[in-house]
């Protein structure tokens, strides 16, 4: 019979031994089976983290090419260069070889036509006036208002388009008084008024949903006063104008007058400009 001494060697034994067997999980019956129990869920942590990481970083990529790449806001088109499509002509033509055929002036339609008024300086011109609703969904008349009063004035802005036909001349064709005209919009004026025309500091299209008395281009030169005729197509001036250039000019009175007129699909009234052939 095993004697005190004995007995408490044993019983301390078993205490180590019951402390060792509680701390290992009870599913893992040897040290093997533990290992295998606990490999398939580190792999897939593992697999998990890694597909986290190659996620930010491309993200971080992306985020760097839209940075560096792509402008952060979309440009402004109209400061972009217009391309030549006249690539080669003024080679051919300055050879003598080839004789150019003869053009008829080419009548230019004003790209942006607007009022400013100086009594009301920061207020907009109005803009489709005579756009309404048919059948077939809203109508947007392709109309130009030329309306000249003691506070009212009429910007236009040209460009120059076509090869070869770099003299201009600026007009303005008016209708009979009286005439019926489409939409039932009368030309109005008082037929002694004198009229002046002011080159305007713009080398870019102007915007007429922000032009206004206050914002709009600087006075360059007071090219001519002008006094219109009913019925008659006036000619206002004549001016060197380069393939593409911008040409901008502010129509005013020179004293109290009135000039009010509209044009239409059909008819060509007001403010226009023609370009010359000049080779």
């Amino acid at each position: 019979m095993p004697n005190v001494e004995e007995q408490s060697k044993l019983l301390e034994d078993a205490y180590y031994s019951s402390n060792l067997n509680d701390e290992l999980p009870q599913s893992c019956a040897s040290e093997e089976s533990q290992c295998r129990a606990q490999f398939p869920s580190t792999f897939l942590i593992g697999v998990i983290i890694a597909f986290s990481v190659a996620d930010i970083l491309a993200l971080l990529y992306v985020s760097y090419v839209f940075h560096t790449v792509y402008p952060a806001s979309i440009p402004d088109l109209s400061k972009l260069e217009i391309a030549n499509q006249y690539v080669g002509l003024d080679e051919l033509y300055n050879s003598g070889t080839v004789k150019p055929s003869r053009v008829n002036p080419i009548l230019i339609e004003p790209r942006a036509i607007a009022q400013v008024f100086r009594d009301h300086p920061v207020q907009i011109g109005p803009l489709a006036e005579h756009e309404h609703m048919t059948a077939l969904g809203t109508v947007s008349p392709r109309e130009q208002h030329l309306f000249v009063d003691g506070q009212t004035h009429t910007i236009a802005q040209f460009r120059s388009v076509d090869f070869g036909m770099e003299e201009c001349s600026l007009v303005v064709i008016l209708p009979e008084l009286g005439d019926q005209l489409e939409g039932d919009l009368p030309l109005k004026m008082i037929t002694s008024a004198t009229l002046a025309v002011h080159t305007l500091d713009a080398d870019m299209p102007l915007d007429v949903r922000k032009l206004s008395w206050r914002t709009k281009p600087a006075r360059t030169e007071k090219m001519t006063t002008f006094t219109p005729r009913a019925g008659q197509e006036t000619v206002i001036t004549r001016f060197p104008c380069p393939w593409a250039s911008l040409h901008t000019f502010e129509v005013a009175c020179v004293s109290d007058c009135l000039l009010d007129v509209w044009s239409s699909h059909n008819g060509t009234w007001g403010i226009y400009m023609y370009q010359h052939q000049t080779i």
